[in-house]
């Protein structure tokens, strides 16, 4: 386990992070996990500058997604906070000792 699984698992312990539940689309059985609600405006990365975008996003992560085709995110059910949402594109977030020890941010548009 490297420093950054402790500072991931700690941080999804906490109160930032919040249950959520996490529908495919393709029919399979909701997954219970935790998220961190950004569904303020967030950064995103756009040709190398970070850019303010309106659209609502959670991080998840990357290990809680590891049985899921990333493909079969978009148009998935994201429930957090009492609200559900629907999963319209995804970005990887590595950590410095890769993507899969990173995050995923989902970005969100309301139901």
């Amino acid at each position: 386990m490297s420093i950054w699984d402790t500072h991931y698992a700690a941080l999804y312990a906490s109160p930032i992070a919040v249950d959520a539940s996490l529908t495919i689309a393709c029919g399979e059985v909701p997954k219970a996990l935790r998220a961190i609600d950004k569904t303020n405006p967030a950064a995103l990365n756009f040709r190398g500058v970070d850019v303010l975008d309106v659209k609502p996003s959670a991080t998840i992560r990357a290990s809680d997604l590891a049985g899921i085709d990333p493909a079969n995110l978009r148009d998935a059910d994201l429930t957090l906070n009492g609200k559900s949402w629907r999963v319209v594109s995804h970005q990887p977030l590595p950590a410095p000792t890769g993507e899969a020890a990173g995050e995923i941010m989902l970005v969100l548009s309301e139901v």
